[in-house]
């Protein structure tokens, strides 16, 4: 164990930046190539790198253009027994602010110990992904040039328990109960909290999640169901079903989001409202539609298309006994193409433009003061998952 732990530290202050895929590794083999003595058997090393020079655009007007190291983080995990496992994963593109509710820095996404307690069912502890479910969240965030409205406001790394049943190889189910923030209820920024609000005695969340394989893995789902106690008697429910097609040369994903907030953690809907800490909204929701297909040209030649879109809704908006009133859309379409020089290592160089476009209801405009307006970004880089050890 202790020379374990010495590998572990060793390995820790040769880093510097890196990232983890949720679903496969990159390659097959590591950089470092030797022989692992016994107790490093399981152990491995990774690092996520997507580096950049950007141009920025806004109404279609070119604003500034810069070098941007978007995603730097590393990754490793062992095994410290036989049914023993640990992971550790740590960003370097956040500032670290400790959780006042988990009391773990922002920066850290995993940091847990995993369990089988038998063939079927690993429990996993500590500081875990949620596991929101589709493929928009499943992708490595190395290739997410831009998220979707939901998943780029939503918390998605926080302290608690998992457990994992694998029923067969066609179908894995997964429950975890979370804290519902890593941070405390009266901690919200920028904005403050409606009259009346009494925060929970127990902020947790409850997530499950089904992945299921047909067609011999050509066809995939990840459906999940989650519910949030934000404070007492207001919750949070979000849906997300991740369809996923595969075969040599196409991918085709495509992922349906719904959040109900009865408190809105997105916060897209309270920004629309003047003063300098508005409250935070009440009964909002968000519908967001992704797609992605990835198509494979040649060995070494990609393309890409995402294709996204998201709306905002907020209940008795207009007046007390109003509905639900649509507040903004949002579209996205992101065209990438990759050139991957080697066979034996996932290093790619690829070129994108990623373009957001926001429309605003007629109340939004007129009563709230909103305006539409677009963004625009042209990324020249490089992307690359190593599996150094």
């Amino acid at each position: 164990m202790k020379r374990f732990l010495c590998v572990v530290l060793i390995g820790m202050t040769a880093v510097v930046f890196g990232q983890q895929s949720q679903t496969n590794d990159s390659i097959a083999s590591p950089l470092i190539s030797i022989n692992k003595p016994a107790f490093l058997s399981d152990f491995s090393l990774k690092l996520y790198v997507r580096s950049s020079l950007d141009g920025y655009f806004e109404h279609n007007k070119f604003t500034t253009s810069r070098f941007n190291g978007s995603e730097l983080r590393f990754d490793f995990s062992a095994k410290i027994h036989d049914k023993v496992g640990l992971r550790f994963r740590n960003r370097y593109t956040s500032q670290a602010t400790p959780g006042s509710l988990d009391h773990v820095n922002s920066n850290v996404d995993l940091a847990y110990v995993d369990v089988q307690a038998s063939p079927k069912l690993n429990i996993a502890v500590g500081k875990l992904a949620t596991d929101w479910g589709g493929y928009e969240y499943d992708l490595n965030a190395i290739e997410i040039l831009e998220y979707n409205d939901i998943l780029s406001t939503a918390e998605n790394y926080m302290v608690g328990v998992g457990v994992a049943y694998t029923a067969n190889p066609q179908h894995r189910f997964n429950v975890q109960v979370l804290n519902a923030s890593a941070n405390k209820l009266d901690e919200i920024g920028a904005f403050t909290m409606p009259q009346g609000i009494e925060e929970s005695k127990t902020p947790f969340a409850v997530v499950g999640n089904w992945r299921g394989n047909f067609w011999n893995s050509k066809f995939q789902t990840s459906y999940s169901y989650s519910y949030f106690t934000q404070a007492k008697n207001k919750g949070m429910h979000y849906i997300a079903l991740g369809n996923k097609y595969q075969d040599e040369k196409v991918t085709v994903m495509y992922d349906f989001q719904y959040s109900s907030d009865d408190l809105d953690k997105r916060k897209i809907i309270s920004s629309m409202f003047a003063g300098d800490k508005p409250a935070l909204a009440e009964q909002t929701s968000y519908i967001d539609h992704w797609l992605r297909v990835d198509y494979k040209v040649l060995t070494k030649l990609y393309l890409s298309l995402t294709l996204m879109t998201s709306n905002a809704y907020g209940k008795n908006v207009t007046a007390a006994d109003a509905g639900t009133n649509h507040l903004r859309t949002s579209y996205g379409a992101i065209p990438m193409v990759q050139f991957r020089p080697f066979k034996k290592l996932d290093l790619r160089f690829f070129a994108a433009y990623v373009g957001r476009w926001y429309n605003y209801s007629r109340y939004a405009k007129d009563k709230l003061h909103q305006e539409n307006y677009s963004t625009g970004r042209i990324s020249i880089g490089l992307i690359t998952p190593l599996n150094v050890f």
